[in-house]
């Protein structure tokens, strides 16, 4: 599996992949599932409320239905193609930076009916004997709702959707300033004027429509930026009809078409239900965590409760915000936090650890296998405690999987998705809050040891990136400057015995059961071998130019080896350089401008070709900006420049502008192999090394950010 680190809009861009979607969704999207509207519990909706609320509905409000008719009616005489270039045409130059999409005035025009419509459902009285409904959600156009950078993922867009169902109705009486983005949303609407631009195929088994890759960007951000989620509630309306979609990280479900008028009391069921009933964990939060109480409120951020991993005792408290949250909708989903365990008071106690969640492939041995095969212990790597598959809290020998929360049974053979969590020991930072080059330096070199050290035991991480390269919070402690992380793509190429202790829950038949056997109990067995598919994997924007020329090649793609994951090493440490000047807050805005719009181009590419054309032109152009030469030192420079001119010199040769007999030097870089310019541990590091050993022998070239 190859993921993309990137976010496909950004503060800086305004446009989203269409087609990018369109592929993820492949093969990933239920249409016509009766079981969506289940989840939502709507037929606990009591129907007396229903008719009550249909009725003032339609003489209140009938001035507003008659406007979304009207608009309905015009928009479905124009062709799809037309209506999607009057976004384009008619937007309105206020519209589109602020929340990087264009929207016609149709869409616009729908805004307003809708608000009262959908307010009018939130906000009408319940019946006395109607049952609890302890919620105050409401949505609010995308106008009203402010949408700050998030600190976990640099250019977190600057986006909304057309309506966002805000957690509780009092944070609208916040500043802006606190009203904290797609982390108190619990869902979202998007709207469009026609009913031909619904969210359905044009003909079975096509592409996914634009109106389901625009709920399915959204998805992806709403999934990242509100902590713990494992599932995103869309409700998409276009023209006089509407549906639900549930996104989680395995695809998407989407519930029967369904009209606003003739299907008026669904409609009702729908809002309401999502306003005032489903509770946390109904609208996505994850099951086996709790929002803490505001008594453990830490820097303003809210607290969370995880419960225990596999067979530890421990709860988990996490601390502050996430350290790392992914971008991509399908997939991993990785999300790092600070941690510290939980007494039976619910005091913290204990150190400060790293908690990372993610979900597996059911057919991929877990993380924790690997960490369990590693023989020996290397500082350079991130020091294992416990993990475990995650569980329901009420059924802990129930894993908690893509389709165990959609209630669906798997059919023999089929795949699912599995949520995984591990709390690691070592503390770090990411690569780029580095003080010093030197720090850097000694951080990167530790974790390619470490990669070295794994490497030797037939164990390929495959996955280099920059969340899973740190630097040491206390290197005292963890006995190196920095750590790799992250061993979930990891490849074990030779069969591997492990020990493994696991919980067995009590057996179950006719006759019997002796008393000692009545509880769960642990058993532990030898496992030989390993499950850990897929030839190439990793995250896309620092994948080698090896792997990326054979996806854009369409030939069978061959696997990772030790070079190519040496190689992300280097564009990591690239990566880290430039995003720590972006973050500076120096030089005038515009140069701060021009190299952030830069950066985002060099690392934002959203496919193979995107990325080496990146790497070919643009990346470069950063080497020699003003705020780089001011803030790196001349040792680091040269050897970017010398990283530069080599990968130039490769990738002008697969563009054919050089004939295959051009020499290709060798350098402190790379090995010269065939004309290929190959990375191996021992180049890389002693380059590495020798940049180290000049900034220790003259600490004043040293660039520091004190």
């Amino acid at each position: 599996m190859v993921t993309n680190y990137a976010s496909d809009q950004s503060q800086y861009e305004s446009g989203f992949s269409h087609h990018a979607l369109q592929t993820e969704l492949d093969g990933r999207v239920t249409y016509d599932d009766q079981s969506v509207l289940t989840r939502l519990r709507v037929s606990s909706i009591d129907g007396r409320f229903v008719n009550a609320c249909k009725v003032t509905l339609q003489i209140k409000l009938a001035e507003d239905i008659k406007t979304l008719k009207s608009l309905a009616a015009a928009a479905d005489g124009r062709s799809v193609e037309d209506l999607e270039n009057e976004a384009d045409a008619e937007a309105e130059e206020k519209d589109s930076p602020r929340f990087g999409r264009k929207k016609s005035r149709r869409e616009l025009q729908m805004y307003g009916p809708l608000e009262r419509i959908l307010e009018h459902i939130a906000r009408a009285e319940s019946l006395q004997g109607q049952g609890a409904e302890a919620f105050d959600r409401v949505f609010c156009r995308q106008s009203a709702i402010s949408t700050p950078d998030q600190y976990h993922t640099l250019g977190f867009p600057r986006f909304a959707p057309d309506f966002s169902l805000i957690r509780d109705r009092s944070l609208l009486q916040l500043p802006p300033a606190h009203q904290r983005g797609w982390c108190d949303r619990d869902g979202f609407i998007e709207v469009k004027p026609s009913s031909k631009q619904h969210a359905y195929p044009t003909v079975a088994g096509g592409p996914a429509s634009y109106l389901l890759a625009r709920a399915a960007n959204d998805a992806r951000l709403h999934l990242s930026g509100r902590p713990f989620s494992v599932f995103s509630i869309s409700l998409l309306i276009f023209g006089c009809d509407f549906c639900v979609c549930i996104f989680d990280r395995h695809g998407v479900t989407v519930s029967p078409r369904y009209h606003m008028w003739d299907d008026l009391d669904i409609f009702i069921r729908v809002v309401r239900s999502l306003t005032r009933v489903l509770d946390e964990h109904e609208v996505g939060l994850d099951p086996s965590v709790s929002p803490a109480p505001d008594t453990m409120l830490l820097n303003g951020a809210q607290a969370y409760i995880v419960d225990p991993i596999g067979s530890d005792p421990r709860r988990w408290c996490t601390l502050r915000d996430p350290i790392w949250s992914s971008l991509s909708l399908f997939g991993r989903g990785t999300t790092v936090w600070r941690v510290r365990a939980l007494d039976a008071d619910n005091k913290l106690c204990g150190p400060e650890m790293i908690m990372k969640t993610s979900w597996r492939s059911s057919d991929r041995d877990s993380e924790s296998f690997v960490y369990h095969a590693i023989k020996g212990r290397h500082p350079g790597l991130a020091k294992y405690v416990v993990g475990a598959d995650v569980t329901f809290p009420d059924n802990e020998y129930n894993r908690i999987t893509a389709h165990a929360l959609r209630g669906t049974t798997l059919g023999p053979n089929k795949l699912t998705s599995v949520l995984h969590r591990i709390v690691i020991e070592t503390l770090g930072r990411p690569g780029w809050e580095y003080h010093s080059e030197r720090e850097l330096l000694e951080g990167f070199i530790a974790a390619l040891e470490a990669h070295q050290f794994l490497a030797e035991q037939k164990i390929l991480h495959r996955d280099i990136s920059a969340g899973n390269i740190l630097l040491a919070e206390d290197p005292l402690r963890q006995e190196s400057a920095g750590f790799l992380t992250d061993l979930d793509f990891a490849r074990l190429e030779s069969d591997i015995e492990v020990k493994i202790t696991e919980t067995v829950s009590p057996p179950r038949g006719y006759g019997a059961i002796p008393s000692h056997l009545h509880g769960p109990s642990t058993r532990t067995h030898t496992k030989f071998g390993s499950q850990r598919g897929g030839q190439i994997s990793g995250t896309l924007q620092f994948l080698s130019r090896r792997l990326l020329e054979a996806m854009v090649s369409g030939k069978p793609t061959p696997p990772t080896t030790a070079e190519d994951d040496v190689e992300s090493f280097l564009w990591v440490l690239v990566y880290a350089i430039y995003r720590r000047i972006c973050c500076l807050d120096v030089g005038t805005s515009e140069a701060q401008k021009k190299l952030r719009r830069a950066f985002s181009k060099s690392f934002g590419g959203r496919t193979s070709e995107e990325i080496l054309e990146a790497r070919r032109v643009t990346i470069w152009s950063l080497t020699d900006a003003p705020l780089v030469i001011q803030h790196t030192s001349e040792p680091l420079r040269y050897l970017l420049r010398q990283y530069q001119f080599t990968m130039v010199l490769a990738a002008e040769r697969s563009y054919g502008a050089l004939p295959n007999g051009t020499y290709m030097p060798d350098t402190p870089l790379f090995v010269n192999v065939s004309g290929n310019a190959v990375f191996t541990h021992e180049s890389l590091l002693s380059a590495l090394r020798s940049v180290l050993n000049q900034l220790r022998e003259h600490p004043e070239l040293d660039h520091r950010f004190d």
